[in-house]
């Protein structure tokens, strides 16, 4: 590597790992719901292996647990923080620019590389997820590496960088289950296109890299499922106490056909259809600013380059993200299950693949008035999307969009007239960067500044309308206090409850406490430091424990209090089974209100009547 390269290298990795690593804190535990499970990993090696919510090891997460396995070994080093928590996936954030920079310089010059590095770096849902305690961060690193991984294979036909990518995306499955598997038919068919060596080669090359997919992803699934069911905790996100439908309905076809449960207040909004990642703000603002710029040069490079041999390497480098970037957006666009915002981080390295290789290719096609017009509608289409989203962004978001106005109009003129003149190509790259950046710059900085919390964070610009799902009521949207409800969100937790329980709660019990929905009980395991049971898992509708199992743990002396807001607010109808558990305890129980919830002591029943 040149000193140049190194030194632009080593300065992009530097400002991501700053952007990603400043003020951490800000996000406190993020994603309770993960924190919990990290602690409770940390203390308890079995809840590690299966990525138990608690240490009493009474029910798992709803996925895989390779991101909890990373972030606990964090906490069980350092201690239980916000840093301990979110540090790993930052470094993630870091790593996956320096692999989209090491993608692109394969084949292409440093500049380019340099340029898909910052629009990673630019990328909202980056700017969030980064910085956030969700699978994603891990998962979307792992699909950067097999990307990578498959670019090398592509140059010298090694089995090793096959199987290697195979591999990755096996432990990809563990982070995120299905989500892992979409990349596989672009990585297999590009190969089978574009790799070197005789078609049989590749294809057997192919199959021991399937090979290396089923047994990274399955080993986990085979160990866990075998277990019999009171030797491990109950599969959460399962009506049978079974991972395998954990992964088939939870997270596999059950969540792209809309049959699991869960998701995101409000993202009806969104409905599925060939435009949802682009024409709802609130959506594509997290990571569709340059999508169509990105469909539009590359089908114009691909016709350029129609002529070169199979072999060519920018081609299939190009080939690689263009695949990755049409299975996610298809699937994205098209489920009907839960989805978030955030997910599109998935599509910010293809883009910025596309986006860096196809400039450097196109730059030479310029004399060519066609391939001119191509580059200023790819211009066009960036600065129209800025606009919308700028408008509907917040009180200066319409400043910004005029100005995004005016930098697209003036470099479509100067890219379309291609005035020779030096200072002028450079004005025009200075004015296309302020097109396509100045949106995704606002909202990556206002994400890095402001503080996420809750189940579905997304980047908005600071003085934008209320988060959507935040523990915080007084950050819920106006009119929605109905409709989004306590226990799939997570009440904070209340200090006189938590000193309650300090001081009353017996630290060799199983339990120190239990109460209807994980977020809830997550709140008060983070600050108790001890396990608190989430009745009926992440939103209150897994049948576990049912009242006789409960009853049997209150019997056994393995737990002694039930937490419950005064109000009995859970999740609407999904919270039928932490329901049913809070209405037997009411009815057989005597409450002590504390600040705004109930606190039972299981060892107090009312008088019979």
């Amino acid at each position: 590597m040149k000193r140049t390269d190194a030194i632009g290298l080593a300065a992009v990795v530097t400002a991501a790992a700053a952007a990603y690593l400043w003020r951490l804190d800000l996000n406190g535990w993020g994603n309770g719901y993960y924190a919990a499970a990290a602690q409770a990993g940390a203390q308890d090696w079995k809840a590690f292996f299966f990525g138990s919510l608690d240490s009493g090891n009474s029910i798992t997460i709803d996925k895989l647990p390779a991101s909890i396995w990373l972030t606990a070994i964090s906490v069980r080093l350092f201690g239980l923080s916000s840093w301990s928590l979110l540090v790993p996936h930052a470094l993630l954030g870091a790593g996956t620019v320096a692999l989209t920079y090491a993608t692109v310089r394969r084949h292409f010059r440093h500049s380019s590389a340099m340029i898909a590095s910052v629009v990673v770096l630019l990328t909202p849902a980056a700017a969030v997820m980064f910085r956030y305690n969700n699978p994603d961060a891990l998962l979307v690193f792992l699909l950067t590496l097999a990307t990578y991984l498959m670019v090398r294979a592509s140059d010298d036909g090694r089995w090793r960088w096959v199987v290697g990518a195979g591999a990755v995306i096996g432990v990809g499955f563990l982070a995120k289950s299905a989500q892992a598997l979409l990349l596989l038919p672009a990585l297999a068919g590009v190969y089978l296109y574009a790799g070197p060596g005789p078609l049989k080669r590749r294809l057997a090359q192919l199959v021991a890299g399937m090979a290396a997919v089923v047994a990274m992803a399955m080993w986990w699934i085979l160990i866990a499922q075998a277990t019999p069911p009171d030797e491990r905790p109950y599969a959460g996100g399962s009506f049978t106490n079974s991972f395998v439908e954990v992964l088939l309905r939870q997270n596999g076809l059950g969540r792209i056909l809309g049959e699991a449960g869960g998701g995101t207040p409000g993202q009806s909004a969104a409905p599925p259809g060939p435009l949802r990642l682009i024409q709802y703000s609130s959506f594509g603002s997290q990571g569709a600013w340059l999508l169509p710029a990105a469909i539009l040069l590359l089908l114009a490079t691909l016709v350029y380059l129609r002529h070169q041999q199979r072999l060519d390497p920018r081609r299939a480098t190009l080939l690689f993200a263009g695949g990755w970037l049409l299975c996610y957006a298809a699937v994205f666009s098209f489920m009907g299950g839960v989805i978030h915002p955030y997910y599109l981080i998935a599509l910010a390295p293809p883009i910025a693949i596309i986006v860096g290789g196809t400039w450097e290719i196109l730059r030479p096609a310029q004399r060519w008035l066609p391939y001119r017009i191509v580059l200023s509608l790819a211009v066009l289409a960036s600065g129209i999307i800025a606009f919308g989203y700028l408008t509907k962004s917040s009180a200066l978001g319409p400043a910004f969009a005029m100005a995004v106005v005016a930098f697209c109009v003036i470099s479509c003129e100067l890219v379309v007239f291609r005035i020779r003149h030096r200072i002028a190509r450079r004005s025009a790259a200075c004015f296309i960067a302020a097109t396509c950046g100045l949106g995704p710059l606002l909202l990556s900085a206002s994400a890095i500044a402001s503080p996420h919390t809750g189940v579905s964070p997304a980047a908005s610009m600071i003085g934008s309308p209320a988060i959507l799902d935040s523990p915080d009521p007084s950050l819920w949207p106006p009119g929605n206090s109905q409709r989004i409800r306590g226990s799939a969100l997570g009440h904070p937790a209340e200090e006189e409850v938590v000193d309650f329980l300090h001081n009353a709660a017996n630290p060799e019990t199983r339990w120190a406490a239990a109460s209807p929905g994980a977020l809830n009980a997550a709140e008060y395991q983070l600050n108790l430091e001890l396990p608190v049971m989430p009745v009926a898992g992440f939103n209150g509708g897994t049948p576990y424990p049912t009242i006789s199992q409960f009853s049997e743990y209150i019997e056994s002396g393995q737990i002694r209090y039930y937490v419950v807001r005064h109000d009995s607010q859970d999740i609407e109808p999904e919270a039928e089974f932490a329901d049913d558990v809070t209405d037997w305890v009411r009815a057989n129980f005597v409450p002590e209100q504390i600040g705004a919830m109930d606190v039972f002591d299981l060892r107090q029943r009312l008088p019979k009547s």
